[in-house]
C-alpha cells in the first residue's frame, strides 16, 4: 500500500467507532500541509490509529491498548521500525479534544494539535 493510500486512510471518515487520539496530529500546526506525504516528507505531522502510528521514516504496529477512563488518556504497546532497526515502544496518550499530549522515554511530553479533516 502506498503512503499516500495509508494517509488517505487515516482522513476518509471509518464505519468504526474512532477514539479520540486516532487521526492526523502535528506538533506545529503549519505541518498540517504534508499530511498526504507522512513518512515521505519532513516536516510532517503523525497519524494514528489502532493498527499503526505513522511518521517520518518510522512506522509502529499497535500490538494493544490500554484505555485510563478516567484521564482520558490510553496507553499504546508497540512494535517500531526506523531505518532498518525494529524496537518496542511504548506511549502514554492524553486527550482533551483537538489537543494531545504524548509521553514516552520519561522525557517532558510531546504537545500536538488535530490537524484538520
Amino acid at each position: 500500500m502506498t503512503r499516500l493510500a495509508l494517509a488517505a486512510a487515516f482522513l476518509l471518515p471509518s464505519a468504526a467507532i474512532a477514539e479520540d487520539w486516532h487521526g492526523i496530529w502535528s506538533a506545529d500546526p503549519a505541518w498540517c500541509v504534508n499530511a498526504a506525504q507522512i513518512g515521505s516528507v519532513t516536516p510532517a505531522p503523525i497519524a494514528l490509529n489502532a493498527q499503526e502510528m505513522l511518521g517520518y521514516e518510522n512506522s509502529c504496529d499497535v500490538i494493544s491498548i490500554s484505555e485510563i477512563t478516567e484521564l482520558n488518556a490510553w496507553k499504546i504497546q508497540m512494535t517500531c521500525f526506523s531505518e532498518g532497526d525494529s524496537y518496542e515502544d511504548a506511549r502514554l496518550l492524553m486527550v482533551d479534544g483537538d489537543s494531545m499530549f504524548m509521553w514516552f522515554g520519561g522525557a517532558e511530553p510531546i504537545h500536538f494539535l488535530r490537524c484538520p479533516a
